[in-house]
């Protein structure tokens, strides 16, 4: 089996590997596909677009690689559940990738909203990232609509 992108991404071989300061977006479609194409069919069907700059992303959840001067960015996605299964589908392919060549390390690998913006908590410190997936992170989730059963239990006093 051909680990063609993980491999590769893990690798700063690439022409994009030169571009440091360069993001790569990918659509996450092309997830599936670092398991098994070569570098340079992989990089034929995706070409992605390069920016400058994370602040001119598209509003979404991506699956953000990094390692060394590689800047992967796979998305944007509009939920984040999908999000959570090309990062787990993802995750899983470094993996790999990394069971191969033990000298890999030091990469980020998450699920996050960009682009993101600059916010602070009440005591004016930023909130620390991690490298797993910010779970309810990004976009605020509505309140529940009640239901038939939240009105039973109020009215059997459970609720």
């Amino acid at each position: 089996m051909q680990l063609f992108t993980a491999l590769c991404l893990l690798l700063p071989l690439s022409i994009y590997a030169q571009q440091a300061a360069q993001i790569r977006v990918i659509e996450e479609e092309a997830i599936p596909f670092t398991r098994f194409l070569s570098k340079a069919d992989f990089d034929q069907r995706y070409p992605g677009k390069l920016l400058s700059d994370a602040a001119k992303l598209d509003t979404g959840w991506y699956v953000i690689y990094q390692h060394e001067s590689l800047n992967y960015y796979f998305g944007p996605m509009l939920l984040e559940s999908t999000g959570q299964d090309y990062f787990e589908q993802f995750k899983e392919t470094v993996g790999e990738a990394v069971d191969q060549r033990p000298s890999i390390e030091g990469y980020r690998l998450e699920l996050s909203f960009e682009p993101q913006i600059a916010t602070t908590n009440p005591s004016g410190s930023t909130p620390p990232q991690s490298g797993e997936p910010q779970i309810g992170s990004g976009t605020p989730q509505p309140a529940p609509k009640p239901s038939i059963f939240d009105f039973i239990k109020r009215i059997f006093g459970f609720g």
